[in-house]
């Protein structure tokens, strides 16, 4: 598996709240759709609790030997602590495809943190989990020492100039709040543009190893896209009375240039959705240490005897077979790499650089 499991698991659910977070702010009344816009994207209130629902769709045509769509899920629930504070969360993670499933999870007690694996639960080390956490309290003591709590506007980017024509749709139900449904579709260019804006200010969002993201998008690589893309659909839902988002729907096609289909694999075309929902908005949320969790040692174990691991996240070009690099070849290297992170781990004792540094061994080539 390319990224940590540790790490990732537990940065895909802070990215979660994030975005939620930033594209939360709003205030004020008025139907005129570029009011409505207006109004959700600035603004200073703040998302401080609630039930996540994330769920990104991917359907391909032209792969050979695969059949069905990507599902990817994310859901739970999140409670804010306050500023520099790790939050508290315990969100599921579902990935099916080609017929299998795979299912992790991660869990913040404040306190303590655990990763969830195919129904077991691992309790994370205590030097593992204050690495992370000080890592986050760092970068947000960065964000407010300079901005408080950067927005997108604050960043040179504005998601309403993103959307073309937008309609204001009436009233929609989303999980028992009512909210204002604009529908529009989307001016890629302008999109691209905001993409570049945003990698270009990666490093003052505390994203670490920034070296790995390129800090611009190039006129060929924006061109590419812009060819690709057809048919984008963008759909946000505000809260009638707050102006806070409460579910945006995201929906395009793709087809792939004839030139560029043997280097993806054969891939023709596709369609993409992403619908992400937020529930029981700012309502105290419980979350609880999970009952006899197993030792965070135990997990390369369950790394090792799990197959599906390396078709759902390794080589793309793995074809499952016994003599295929992707399957359980795959597998093996990450729980080697597991396995010499968690030793890394215990010799860096209560040094935080150290256990930091121990990151690169999760990678591969580390």
């Amino acid at each position: 598996m390319r990224s940590p499991i540790r790490s990732s698991l537990l940065a895909l659910a802070l990215l979660a709240i994030s975005v939620m977070v930033v594209a939360g702010c709003g205030g004020g009344g008025g139907e005129d759709p570029q009011k409505v816009l207006k109004e959700t994207f600035s603004g200073n209130k703040k998302v401080t609790s609630g039930t996540l629902d994330l769920s990104l769709t991917v359907s391909t045509d032209g792969i050979q030997n695969v059949k069905g769509p990507i599902v990817l899920s994310l859901t739970g629930p999140f409670q804010s602590q306050g500023t520099n504070t790790l939050p508290k969360f315990d969100f599921d993670l579902k990935i099916g495809a080609q017929g299998q499933n795979f299912t992790a999870g991660a869990i913040s007690t404040g306190d303590k943190g655990y990763i969830k694996l195919q129904g077991n639960t691992y309790e994370v080390s205590s030097q593992v989990f204050n690495s992370f956490k000080q890592g986050f309290q760092r970068s947000q003591t960065q964000q407010n020492g300079t901005k408080q709590n950067p927005s997108f506007s604050s960043l040179g980017v504005n998601p309403k100039d993103w959307l073309k024509s937008p309609q204001n749709k009436g009233d929609a139900d989303v999980e028992g709040t009512t909210t204002i449904h604009i529908a529009s579709g989307v001016d890629i260019s302008k999109l691209l543009d905001g993409i570049s804006q945003l990698l270009s200010k990666a490093g003052s969002l505390g994203v670490t190893q920034t070296q790995r993201l390129p800090t611009t998008l190039t006129a060929a690589q924006k061109k590419k896209v812009e060819d690709a893309i057809q048919d984008p659909a963008f759909d946000v839902y505000t809260g009638k009375k707050d102006k806070i988002v409460r579910r945006i729907t995201i929906k395009l096609k793709f087809k792939v240039a004839a030139s560029s289909q043997q280097r993806a694999n054969g891939l023709k075309s596709g369609e993409i959705t992403l619908d992400a929902k937020i529930a029981n908005l700012n309502q105290p949320q419980t979350i609880n240490a999970p009952a006899n969790p197993k030792p965070f040692s135990d997990l390369s174990s369950a790394l090792s005897g799990l197959g599906a691991l390396g078709a759902l996240s390794g080589g793309a070009g793995g074809t499952g077979g016994t003599g295929s690099t992707g399957g359980t070849g795959s597998t093996s290297g990450s729980s080697a790499r597991v396995q010499a992170y968690a030793q890394c781990v215990q010799q860096a004792g209560s040094d935080v650089a150290k256990a930091q540094a121990c990151a690169k061994l999760l990678t591969p080539g580390g």
